[in-house]
């Protein structure tokens, strides 16, 4: 099976820690039922939160840097996808990230596994 990802970051500035680890949990619960169905591979969904996140969670602080200029809490998300299996969950997919605020920052190249 071939497999892509991508990883995303979120563009917005929020309040509180909670509020980040709100939006963490209805991206986690959704992405979770996506992948139930067979829309996703597999994901990850991280809130950082301190400095010291992005060794635990073994996160590119550089990248997530890149788009939050150092602003936390931010949320990570990794995506993996079946590549060449367009689904009917592709557009909700893009909108629940559109609506979350979620930048693509990296794409990973297809690879075998």
């Amino acid at each position: 099976m071939n497999l892509s990802s991508e990883i995303l970051i979120s563009e917005r500035e929020f309040d509180t820690e909670d509020d980040a680890a709100d939006l963490m949990r209805k991206l986690g619960s959704r992405l979770s039922t996506l992948q139930n169905e067979g829309a996703l591979a597999g994901y990850q969904v991280v809130t950082l939160t301190e400095a010291g996140d992005f060794q635990d969670e073994d996160i590119d602080r550089a990248l997530v840097e890149s788009v939050t200029l150092g602003r936390l809490p931010a949320i990570y998300v990794n995506l993996t996808h079946r590549t060449g299996s367009l689904t009917m969950h592709d557009a909700e997919l893009n909108s629940l990230l559109a609506k979350a605020r979620m930048r693509l920052t990296l794409t990973c190249p297809p690879r075998t596994g």
